[in-house]
């Protein structure tokens, strides 16, 4: 999987960091592929509809991943397109601002994996960028890039109903890769237990924040700039993390 930077037209790119000591003044450091700095786990909690049971769920998958050696990662999609998203913003008084942009309904995808290791020593932030939305068989590549990114280690990964994740297609492939893929279901209408959910977000609120592009070009490459950002933030990705609730 390319861990640099770029990315041509509207092609699917996949990008991600092995994120290294979390040195927030020089981010930049973990581009590469580096071992990460450990730090204690913090604990919180939230109210939300059967958000305990959900809890319970994602705790037994985490106690797996642990006896396997697994990374656990979290993934989600998400979409953007050259309608601005519209947010809260700063003007001078009496002078309200106006977003003047192209009404196309013209989509980007995003597929994110937030990857974690038991004892929170590394994390990993990897993603894709494509045009369209992402199905079965796009995932099935994303999946297959990110086993490679890995170095072909084990996976515990953890997601949502969407129905190409439950697709005949995707179940099948899914018995194939049982040797490092172990698959469970987020608790239905939890997604707030996905830290995944929170970086999309994040990349909302700044990057893509009242952008009105005139090309999906530049869409793309607002939307890479954030997830980068993401991706080379250590403390970023476990805050996400934190975010929910869950602890490691």
């Amino acid at each position: 999987m390319d861990t640099g930077t770029g990315g041509q037209g509207h092609r699917e790119t996949h990008r991600g960091a092995v994120l290294a000591n979390p040195d927030l003044d020089d981010p930049a450091r973990a581009a590469g592929l580096e071992q990460a700095a450990s730090r204690p786990p913090r604990h919180r909690t939230r109210p939300g509809g059967h958000r305990q049971v959900g809890e319970k769920g994602v705790a037994t998958h985490k106690k797996s991943a642990r006896r396997r050696g697994a990374w656990i990662c979290f993934q989600d999609e998400s979409g953007f397109s050259l309608l601005p998203v519209v947010r809260a913003t700063w003007a001078p008084r009496g002078q309200t601002p106006v977003l003047t942009h192209r009404f196309s309904w013209k989509r980007l995808s995003m597929s994110g994996a937030l990857a974690y290791r038991p004892d929170r020593s590394e994390a990993v932030f990897v993603f894709g960028i494509k045009e369209g939305a992402y199905n079965t068989a796009s995932l099935i590549e994303f999946l297959t890039a990110l086993h490679e990114h890995l170095d072909g280690q084990k996976v515990t990964l953890i997601w949502d109903g969407l129905p190409a994740h439950r697709s005949n297609d995707m179940k099948a492939w899914l018995t194939t890769q049982r040797h490092w893929l172990h698959v469970e279901p987020l608790p239905g209408y939890a997604p707030d237990l996905n830290p995944m959910e929170t970086v999309w977000g994040n990349v909302k609120a700044r990057e893509l924040a009242n952008l009105c592009p005139d090309t999906l070009d530049e869409a793309h490459t607002a939307a890479q700039a954030g997830l980068e950002r993401v991706g080379s933030s250590y403390q970023l990705c476990f805050n996400f993390l934190d975010h929910t609730g869950l602890s490691l």
